[in-house]
């Protein structure tokens, strides 16, 4: 997809195939961002598909097992880069020192670029037309965020390695090897926090494995999949609606509208009738049905009964009613997937990662006690995200905390060997909480800007449907673009026929329905499109209205703003 996108913006350089308001330093512009979306694919395949890094010991143990564990180690962890002729550090404090200021962490850049141009090409203008704004196709775009994400996750945990397990001293082939990476994957790793002693007791493992015990990265690809599903139901429930609710394939129409934008100046006629006809029905056909089914009582229960939307479509309300619901909903919906990521990476209000407090003391042995608290500063509830982007801004290491584990360590237990059974410690690197770290983070904060988003727009469709005025002011913008493109032909408005066309007419649905042409198909097709339905309201009202009396003054066309 991005190489098929990266030949196409190529080609766009040098001949524009799509018609463009842009030169070619705008089009240089646009290759740039393809440039960076195949640079990001490249390192991403590298980083967690591939073999991100090599490393060797000289002296240790020896097995594909150990040296497998040392990349992974190495990759989650991080490395120490020394210039040349540099001493080689010689003591742990030396290692810790570099450790703290030389460490360079491996990196996932946020971005997943593999959908990068559709999903700009999403946002701005859809193959699909819709009744939507930008908020709604940012919903959309998370759609396909949190699918490529669970793919990504899914891909790596089920068919590359999640984890490198090893162990210093067990039984030998690789069998033992696949069986202790299955093991500790499905049953789960312990994390111990810098500095935390390892339990050398069955009883210490035990309380361990019962209060720290890690498995929720096994949930992840699913949930984020769950996720996808919860954003794209409002979505199907919206068009379902107003394909049903409308009298008509509204989604049709604003196709047919957007085709006139670009088409020649004969077909733009006809299509721009067809437009304005196919509203026209709309707008009357609620009215028809209510004359046709309310001549009776029982037909009028019988039809508003079966048609939920029966009352605000003869108030010429129903559509606005369902999206403002359909708003609502989609910005709930993001609230909520806001507070699904944090309950489920085990965030509370108080900052807690979900992990109980105990003593693993031994009885006699003071020394020994060994205290896990539920308290974490590094976190903040539903602030976490702010918490990291201060973490960037200060130049601190990500914390490593129980969160997303990176070193973790599991109990093998019930190998029987000799008649014996025995239990082994395996230390385990997990590169893919590396992966789901950065994910995460990455969707904390989109899912901000959404909310952030939605609420915009959610207030500002308030306004324009709360607001008489906003109405007439709208389509009367359209109409005075419409006179000021035909200059030698002078006309005039009645105030009175706009007004009587925009509240009896047209109706909050009607109007409703004209944004959604200028936000999906332009506004000066709209203006077209709009005049042609202003003079088919005059034919239907030529002998009730009358022009140039002194309760419907013309208003001229400079007075149109």
């Amino acid at each position: 997809m991005v190489f098929a996108e990266f030949r196409n913006l190529f080609d766009k350089i040098i001949v524009p195939d799509k018609v463009g308001v842009e030169d070619v330093v705008d089009r240089l512009t646009l290759f740039t961002a393809v440039l960076f979306a195949l640079a990001s694919l490249l390192v991403c395949m590298k980083q967690y598909i591939m073999s991100a890094l090599n490393c060797y010991i000289p002296v240790g143990p020896s097995g594909e097992l150990f040296r497998d564990f040392v990349n992974s180690y190495c990759w989650v962890h991080g490395t120490i880069p020394l210039k040349p002729h540099e001493p080689f550090p010689k003591s742990e404090e030396m290692w810790d020192e570099y450790d703290r200021i030389r460490r360079i962490s491996s990196t996932i850049v946020t971005m997943l670029a593999t959908d990068f141009m559709d999903l700009i090409s999403t946002v701005t203008l859809s193959d699909r037309f819709r009744l939507e704004d930008f908020a709604d196709r940012l919903h959309l775009v998370t759609v396909v965020l949190f699918s490529l994400a669970a793919s990504i996750i899914g891909l790596k945990q089920y068919v590359f390695n999640p984890l490198s397990c090893y162990i210093a001293i067990g039984p030998s082939g690789d069998e033992f090897a696949d069986y202790v990476h299955s093991y500790c994957w499905v049953h789960g790793t312990i994390p111990l926090k810098a500095g935390e002693p390892i339990p050398d007791t069955p009883g210490e493992w035990e309380q361990y494995d019962r209060l720290r015990r890690v498995t929720y990265y096994q949930w992840v690809p699913f949930v984020l999949g769950l996720q996808c599903i919860l954003f794209y139901i409002p979505h199907l429930a919206w068009q379902a609606l107003c394909s049903n609710q409308a009298g008509g394939d509204v989604f049709q129409l604003v196709k047919v509208a957007a085709d006139a934008a670009t088409s020649e100046r004969s077909a733009r006629e006809k299509q721009v009738k067809r437009v304005a006809e196919f509203l026209t029905d709309m707008i009357i056909s609620p009215r028809v049905c209510r004359q046709h089914y309310g001549r009776r009582s029982t037909n009028r229960r019988i039809y508003q009964n079966c048609d939920i939307c029966s009352t605000p479509r003869r108030l010429g309300t129903c559509l606005i009613i369902l999206y403002m619901i359909f708003k609502v909903i989609t910005l709930i919906n993001a609230i909520l997937q806001l507070y699904l990521i944090q309950r489920f990476l085990g965030f509370y209000s108080e900052g807690s990662t979900g992990s109980r407090s105990m003593n693993l003391a031994k009885v006699g042995d003071s020394d020994r006690a060994v205290t896990v608290s539920d308290s974490n500063e590094d976190w903040s509830g539903l602030g976490f995200g702010l918490t990291v982007a201060n973490h960037l801004r200060t130049g601190r290491d990500w914390p490593e905390t129980t969160l997303f584990p990176r070193v973790a360590y599991c109990r093998v237990r019930g190998i029987r060997l000799v008649g014996v059974e025995n239990a082994y410690t395996a230390q385990c690197a997990l590169p893919v909480n590396m992966l789901n770290e950065k994910i995460y983070i990455f969707f904390w904060f989109w899912l901000v800007v959404l909310i952030s988003a939605s609420v915009t727009s959610l207030v500002l469709w308030l306004i324009r449907v709360v607001f008489t005025p906003r109405r007439k002011h709208f389509i009367k913008r359209f109409l005075r673009i419409k006179i000021a493109m035909v200059r030698n032909k002078p006309r005039t408005v009645s105030r009175a026929d706009i007004d009587e066309f925009v509240d009896d007419y047209l109706r909050r649905d009607g109007v409703f329905l004209i944004r959604m042409l200028a936000l999906n198909a332009g506004e000066v097709i709209t203006a077209e499109i709009v005049t042609e339905l202003y003079n088919d309201y005059l034919e239907q009202h030529s002998q009730a209205s009358s022009f140039g009396t002194n309760d419907r003054a013309p208003i001229a066309t400079k007075e149109l703003v």
